[in-house]
């Protein structure tokens, strides 16, 4: 045998095998009646060692291809986390582990988002991904499959989601020469079988009547008499962070990391440190029944820490108030005041309404929201009415 240099293989050698009388692997006589090939070859590390690698395939060419492989991994094992023979699960992690990288650009809602999402629909108990490897979940048929199960079972969009997750996931591998191509490139756009019914309505905005009903009865629901201490601050607490979403327009993720020195109440004025791009982070000024309605958090709470920090904990302003949660709690008060069709998202459009139908201007409007591109504003967030009256507009020609 030759001798080899640092980081090289050796020729391949490849025995077709076949089970005897006893059931035990010996070599097959012919090719032709060969069950499985056996392929080896050695490899001399980077460190010196000689090591043998030795895979079993059906073909031929798909053993001499497992050894070629392995012994790319072999070579890459000294200084690469990623690999292909890896479980996807670890690999989805150590991407999960990048994007939570300050350079990775994400925000923390989007990077808890994909967090999710990973747990519960590639992690989850019946994910047929759940136990491949990151080179066997490279397959158009399984990503397939896997996907339209999300979709008929959770819905269109879930699948979309998790298409998009597990296609940054490969390409992560891709980029880093583990993989050879995304396969989920070749899977085309999944649909339910059946269509689920919208219960929320994503486009529309509230009334300022819906609004303003939607604020009194948060506040009446935090003013029952006979309420523990824990449920009297969730309630107190929702209320506010609904008025706070209301007069403001900032998402959820950005009040419900607002803290008090970001808070000037005598200036009627509050700083946002925002959860997407640099424009994010802005000073808004607050309509007068908002600091109001702060003021008297403020006597309540303090001014110490977070602003929303989470109800259940008493005198503990430094722990946040989790997503889920607060999302939760916005969500019952929401369906409490008949605004079942509504999202916290709702309010960010609802704030971008109240405003345009006041006349302020588009570029003002997008500062409120904090959007980089004031298309983005007009696009999104102002509603269109292309069948209602327009007898102000005619007024004009």
């Amino acid at each position: 045998m030759r001798k080899l240099a640092l980081g090289e293989p050796g020729d391949i050698a490849a025995v077709p095998q076949m089970k005897n009388a006893v059931g035990r692997w010996v070599g097959a006589p012919r090719s032709q009646k060969a069950t499985r090939w056996k392929a080896r070859t050695y490899v001399r590390g980077f460190d010196g060692g000689r090591s043998e690698i030795t895979r079993f395939a059906r073909t031929r060419r798909e053993a001499e291809a497992a050894v070629v492989e392995a012994v790319r991994e072999f070579l890459r094992a000294g200084d690469a986390q990623l690999t292909a023979s890896m479980s996807l699960v670890a690999a989805g992690e150590l991407w999960l582990d990048q994007i939570d990288r300050p350079d990775s650009g994400k925000s923390r809602r989007t990077i808890a988002d994909y967090a999710g999402l990973w747990k519960s629909y590639v992690c989850g108990v019946d994910s047929s991904l759940r136990q491949l490897t990151l080179a066997q979940a490279n397959d158009p048929q399984r990503l397939r499959l896997f996907l339209q199960g999300i979709a008929d079972t959770r819905g269109t969009v879930s699948a979309q989601k998790t298409k998009a997750l597990l296609s940054n996931v490969l390409e992560y591998a891709v980029v880093n020469d583990v993989l050879a191509d995304n396969a989920i490139r070749r899977v085309r756009a999944v649909k339910a079988k059946v269509a689920k019914p919208k219960a929320r309505n994503h486009t529309r905005a509230m009334t300022r009547a819906e609004r303003d009903h939607l604020i009194t009865a948060a506040y009446d629901t935090a003013a029952k008499a006979g309420l523990n201490p824990r449920a009297l601050r969730k309630r107190q607490t929702t209320a506010d962070l609904i008025a706070f979403l209301a007069g403001t327009g900032v998402r959820i993720e950005e009040a419900r990391r607002l803290r008090w020195p970001d808070v000037h109440l005598s200036k009627a004025r509050v700083y946002i440190r925002g959860t997407k791009t640099q424009m994010s982070d802005r000073r808004l000024n607050m309509p007068q029944w908002l600091v109001q309605r702060l003021s008297e958090r403020a006597e309540r709470t303090g001014t110490q820490g977070l602003v929303f920090a989470s109800p259940a904990y008493l005198n503990e302003p430094e722990i946040p108030w989790n997503q889920s949660n607060s999302s939760g709690a916005v969500r019952d008060a929401l369906d409490a005041a008949g605004l079942t069709w509504a999202v916290p998202h709702t309010f960010r459009r609802t704030v971008a309404s109240l405003l345009d139908q006041a006349g302020a201007p588009i570029a003002s409007i997008a500062d409120q929201m904090g959007h980089a591109d004031v298309s983005m504003t007009a696009r999104v967030y102002l509603g269109r009415d292309l069948k209602g009256d327009k007898g102000d507009l005619a007024a004009m020609l």
